[in-house]
């Protein structure tokens, strides 16, 4: 026994209400956005959180099942604890908010939000007032040998459900990180490549063809050198891999955050060095180049397995969690794509769709 429950009660009451709360995110889902939607983190037609949920209620307000108001207030409190706890839980584990608050008022981190916490309330009336005494009387009529086996069956069911789904989760998570990695490198490469040409002060389309402009003047004063200094040096920064522009890009920020003396003592060292400037515009052309490259084909890859599992896989991972923001700056998955094909002000170009 476990606060006056038995067991055998425990697990099917679960199940139950795991697979209920499933029924209401897909009803929630029809409403909101007009189309349904497999809702929840695992495959399956259950929503485990929603089954912890209950059991908390059930094991804390029974005592309070007559009491309305006391009941209302827990049934907020105590439905909105999970969800934050849950809702921080897999962010550590996967660096991704599976649904988000940010833009609701008054709520906690994004995890939680008054509005939801007022429906939790209203729900937990509901569901401990008419709902749950006829779930009550179902398991009770049900006989315990054919219910330990349904138990059995059901548990093995989503264990394998819940092991397939982590290991997808994981990887979805793996590529966002890449995702996000890649677009980063592009925009501070692109940032570098502004500061060493010294257009901070042009507006955007200005800073954009003197970019140019200047990238092809000091590749042209570059050929000519290259066939007599420094050719095998230039080819090796050039298939430079990601890390390094990302480290140049870190530098030139150094140097164009200088105060205005030394910036303007680098600005004369540098016109008096234009072979060194020349040098590293083009070494971050070509790795700002490579990181594009990259970001195409990952794009790519996760548009046609988006495609091949909609229904199952990362497909209805993302399908299920539309508000799903990723990483320290909740960047969704739409503004991660813009990230990497959006035109910037800062002179960057745009990647290729």
């Amino acid at each position: 026994m476990l606060f006056g429950f038995t067991f055998y009660q425990i697990a099917f009451y679960f199940l139950i209400y795991s697979f209920l709360g499933w029924c209401c995110e897909v009803a929630y889902a029809a409403i909101t956005l007009g189309k349904l939607v497999n809702r929840g983190f695992l495959n399956g037609p259950v929503c485990p959180i929603y089954g912890f949920g209950m059991l908390a209620l059930l094991f804390f307000l029974t005592p309070l099942v007559h009491r309305y108001l006391l009941l209302f207030f827990w049934g907020m409190v105590i439905p909105s604890a999970i969800e934050l706890v849950g809702g921080w839980i897999l962010y550590k584990i996967y660096r991704t908010r599976w649904w988000d608050y940010t833009d609701k008022p008054f709520n906690l981190g994004g995890y939680i939000c008054l509005e939801f916490c007022i429906y939790w309330g209203i729900g937990s009336m509901v569901m401990m007032k008419l709902v749950h005494p006829a779930v009550a009387l179902l398991v009770s009529a049900i006989p315990p040998t054919a219910g330990w086996l349904i138990l059995a069956l059901c548990y093995l069911v989503y264990a394998a459900d819940l092991v397939v789904t982590t290991i997808t989760a994981a990887g979805l998570t793996a590529e966002l990180d890449a995702l996000e990695q890649i677009s980063d490198g592009i925009h501070a490469v692109s940032d570098a490549m502004t500061s060493l040409i010294g257009s901070t002060a042009l507006d955007a389309d200005q800073k954009l063809d003197e970019s140019r402009l200047q990238l092809k003047l000091a590749g042209a004063e570059l050929s000519q050198r290259l066939s007599r200094r420094e050719m095998r040096r230039a080819t090796r920064a050039a298939r430079a891999k990601a890390a390094e522009a990302m480290d140049a890009a870190r530098r030139a920020g150094e140097a164009a955050r200088l105060n205005a003396a030394e910036a303007a003592e680098a600005a004369r060292l540098a016109a008096a060095d234009k072979m060194d400037r020349a040098s590293e515009l083009l070494r971050l052309e070509r790795l700002r180049a490579e990181l594009e490259a990259r970001s195409e084909e990952m794009q790519a890859q996760m548009r046609a397995q988006f495609q091949h599992t909609a229904f199952l896989g990362a497909g209805r991972l993302i399908n299920a969690f539309p508000r799903l923001r990723h990483g320290s700056r909740r960047l969704s998955l739409d503004a991660l794509r813009e990230l990497l094909h959006r035109k910037d002000d800062d002179g960057s170009k745009p990647s290729k769709p």
